[in-house]
């Protein structure tokens, strides 16, 4: 069965996606897939052992240079390459309008997306002929794989555990480098990403600070520090110089960074890319979240625990604030306690290492 995946972005989104592959490689012998991206999320999409192909849809340059020659071109080699293979089914886990236009673009015998009640943008209604329900308000890992179940009139159970992204010879050295550091030589080693792509889903420094501090007490941890952008950098350069057991970690592809993680006895993060592909992989995770839903977007499993803060304007909302971008306090999360996560963190930890304890 030749199967075509439409999920352009964004990162988070994409990881978030990744079980579904998975799930059809459990499912169905010699498969092959293709995911069709966005420039900016091609190499991840390369990474996977599980993808055949990755098709880049680069729409962000089309649009900035529409009237060129040469963007003209570009467009008509992606549709030529789009329509090469005839794909038994393209299942569009984008649901707008851009996503929309790949999936009529395909030349697929059967086009599956969300249904009106699911959509994210009714036009995509158009470009699919199977239109699926799907339940909003359960995980975002639920709801892409519950559209690919609920087409193949699966109701088995599956259990979600990942794949790690492939490594060269080359990242591998320097995985054991970084894991080598001499400021690392403690129990219990902690990966934290203290970044967000919007400043309302971040702690702030001080209460990040504060909190770090309370779970140095108590553990003997050393931390890792990963940033993506250059105020991240500054913020973790800032912290390194409170922690003496600590490191800042250049910046990573996401294969190394997902095996890095995966060679850490937890992650604390916020709701984030980092978040996300901590779910990949088998390691322990501790997220705050104020703004979106842990149910949502918290990774699945016991070994992922989630603090979700307050808003204290009494906004409601079932999967994300509608105020997210505008609020001016980002309350629910900037004003957390330091004493307060730290209190739920330590209680799940414990209790975790007794379930672990109670297993040997």
């Amino acid at each position: 069965m030749k199967v075509l995946i439409v999920k352009t972005s964004s990162v988070g989104d994409i990881i978030q996606a990744f079980n579904v592959l998975d799930y059809f490689h459990e499912r169905f012998k010699d498969i092959e897939i293709d995911w069709v991206v966005e420039k900016a999320n091609l190499s991840l999409i390369n990474s996977h052992p599980l993808i055949n192909n990755a098709i880049l849809f680069d729409m962000k340059t089309w649009k900035k240079k529409l009237l060129k020659k040469r963007t003209r071109k570009s467009f008509f080699s992606f549709v030529r390459f789009l329509r090469k293979k005839k794909y038994d089914v393209v299942f569009d886990l984008q649901g707008n309008s851009k996503s929309g236009l790949v999936t009529l673009l395909s030349n697929a015998k059967t086009k599956v997306g969300f249904s009106k009640k699911s959509i994210r943008e009714w036009p995509n209604l158009i470009a699919t002929k199977v239109h699926i329900d799907v339940d909003k308000n359960i995980n975002m890992r639920l709801q892409n794989l519950s559209l690919i179940k609920k087409y193949f009139n699966d109701d088995k159970p599956f259990e979600i555990k990942g794949t790690r992204l492939k490594v060269s010879k080359v990242q591998e050295g320097i995985l054991k480098k970084i894991l080598l550091s001499k400021n690392l030589n403690t129990k219990t080693k902690i990966m934290v990403c203290p970044g967000a792509k919007w400043p309302n889903k971040q702690l702030s420094y001080e209460t990040l600070l504060s909190f770090l501090k309370l779970v140095q007490k108590r553990l003997d941890s050393s931390f890792l520090f990963i940033w993506g952008n250059d105020f991240e950098k500054f913020v973790a350069n800032k912290l390194k110089g409170e922690f003496e057991d600590s490191i800042v970690v250049d910046k990573l592809s996401f294969p190394v960074w997902q095996n890095l993680m995966n060679d850490v006895d937890l992650v604390i993060a916020m709701d984030s890319s980092s978040l996300h592909l901590c779910g990949t992989i088998e390691t322990f995770s501790f997220s705050v979240f104020g703004p979106t839903k842990k149910e949502v977007f918290k990774p699945i499993g016991d070994r992922h625990f989630a603090y979700q803060g307050k808003c204290p304007y009494d906004e409601k909302f079932d999967k994300q604030c509608p105020i997210l971008r505008s609020c001016r306090t980002g309350a629910c999360i900037r004003y957390l306690k330091s004493e307060e996560i730290f209190n739920s963190f330590i209680n799940w930890w414990n209790l975790k290492n007794n379930k672990i304890l109670v297993k040997k």
